[in-house]
């Protein structure tokens, strides 16, 4: 076994453990939630929590994400890392302070919120930790640029169990919203101090001419990934804020936020592919290896459809005595959202695996336009559809805009980076194995188990869910496929070995 497929074997290895402990931890901390908060109380968290994301939505400017891509086009050639990693997070701290005092100020003006007479504390808590989760930003992405994939696993799974730790903590203290939002920035500055003493020496004091000419190389770049990720996070944030406010009943909007919850958390898988994506065709576009690049995205992809098929299928046949038994009964009004989220939810998580191919090969533009098209659609047609349907409606908006940008996310990876391949991201496998996760899916629908099920149920569910895992591994490519995800890309690594 070649040293980098040894690499990339046990980097995967490291980046799927770590998601398991992220979606265990999510497994835990909502149900925990509701138990503590009760399903309004859960929408007034899920609304604070809404509202400062759309204040951070401007990050660093993409500074920490731009800062992986040079340090992994650094690596492939070869290069020092000089003084970027540390302009990069003193920028990251600044803009950070500066969105903190923003939301800070705003907080002022939030009286009560459903209720809830200390909405205003729960925004300026969040305002607190800004600073220093943009700082873990910069930081993780040292760790990411170098594909260091083993630490950046352990980190984040400390991150994730340092955060329900105290979550509980503080909310079996009896603080409730407001402990949960103090476990949270204790979290967040907690483990910035971990990552500022793992990274000491690559991110020495620097001087100022070098830190003015690492602005200029870092943000030209980072601005075009800071808007992406800003329209993403109006994309995937903007439902909840407008279901909260033509709605304004926080039980309501809790149940719309669990279906929301259940759905993304499928996203949680491709999104540690994705992990791995941004580096690898950064690294090999610098050295123009499109074929292992082509490779790549096209066997990540065709293992995601799978993977969305089967959990989407999961979701569908065991949903409704799940969410009974996770969170209460007074949950099961989520599951038929979270069948109407399903759809796009499941389009665009198959294509979150290989999107960050597009900035990886030096293209944040298209990210750019596609999410604008996308956030724009979000807002007006979540607007329409929850004033006319309600809370059904939002879903179905979320559906129908998030199934258009994993259209357009499609056309994108065509053309602007498997074009130089000269291969399509659609392949017959690819056509075979979503025709199979759909037809699962609408099967499960109609063999559903009922909130009350039984044991028998269970097992005879257990048993087609086994079958339709199977099949989707086998249209998928079996063996081939799944092996082939820890054998590329295997040049650059060895060449430097």
């Amino acid at each position: 076994m070649s040293s980098e497929r040894r690499r990339l074997l046990g980097g995967t290895g490291w980046t799927l453990s770590s998601t398991i402990v992220a979606l265990t931890v999510g497994a835990v901390m909502n149900p925990v939630l509701v138990l503590y908060l009760g399903v309004g109380g859960y929408g007034v968290w899920a609304s604070a929590i809404a509202i400062a994301s759309l204040f951070g939505f401007a990050g660093d400017l993409g500074v920490s994400a731009a800062l992986t891509k040079f340090i992994a086009e650094r690596e492939g050639k070869k290069e020092p890392l000089e003084s970027f990693a540390a302009s990069a997070l003193i920028f990251g701290l600044a803009a950070g302070v500066t969105t903190g005092l923003t939301l800070g100020a705003v907080s002022l003006f939030f009286k009560s919120y459903g209720g809830y007479s200390n909405f205003g504390l729960l925004l300026a808590l969040q305002a607190l930790q800004m600073p220093f989760a943009m700082g873990s930003a910069t930081l993780l992405g040292i760790f990411q640029g170098r594909r260091l994939f083993r630490p950046l696993a352990l980190l984040t799974m400390i991150q994730s169990a340092l955060g329900l730790v105290l979550t509980i903590g503080l909310l079996a203290n009896g603080q409730g919203l407001i402990g949960v939002m103090i476990a949270s920035a204790s979290g967040a500055i907690a483990f910035f101090g971990i990552l500022l003493a793992l990274n000491w020496k690559s991110v020495v004091p620097t001087r100022a001419g070098d830190f003015v000419e690492d602005f200029r190389k870092l943000v030209p770049f980072g601005i075009r990934l800071t808007a992406t990720n800003a329209l993403s996070t109006v994309l995937y944030q903007i439902d909840i804020v407008i279901l909260a406010l033509v709605i304004g009943d926080p039980v309501l909007v809790g149940t719309y936020a669990l279906a929301v919850f259940v759905t993304r958390a499928f996203w949680i898988i491709p999104g540690s592919i994705s992990t791995t994506t941004y580096p690898v065709t950064s690294q090999y576009s610098a050295t123009n290896d499109w074929r292992r690049v082509s490779t790549y995205l096209s066997t990540a992809f065709v293992a995601s459809v799978a993977i969305m098929g089967i959990l989407g299928s999961g979701l569908v046949l065991f949903g409704r005595p799940v969410l009974g038994v996770v969170f209460g009964s007074t949950a099961i009004g989520a599951y038929e959202i979270a069948l109407i989220l399903l759809g796009g939810t499941g389009a665009l998580g198959c294509l979150r695996a290989i999107a960050a191919s597009i900035p990886g090969v030096g293209r944040p533009e298209v990210g750019l336009r596609i999410s604008a098209v996308g956030a724009v659609c979000m807002a007006i047609v979540s607007l329409i559809f929850t004033e006319f349907l309600g809370m059904p409606g939002t879903a179905l908006a979320v559906s129908v805009c998030f199934g258009l940008v994993a259209f357009l996310l499609i056309r994108a990876v065509d053309n602007h980076v498997l074009g130089f391949a000269r291969t399509r991201l659609v392949s017959h496998r690819v056509v075979l194995t979503a025709t199979v996760a759909i037809g699962s899916c609408g099967i499960c629908y109609f063999v559903g188990l009922p909130e009350n099920a039984g044991p028998a149920w269970f097992v005879a569910a257990g048993l087609l869910w086994a079958a339709i895992s199977v099949c989707l591994g086998v249209a998928s490519g079996g063996r081939k496929t799944w092996g082939d995800i820890f054998r590329i890309p295997s040049r650059a690594r060895a060449e430097r070995d």
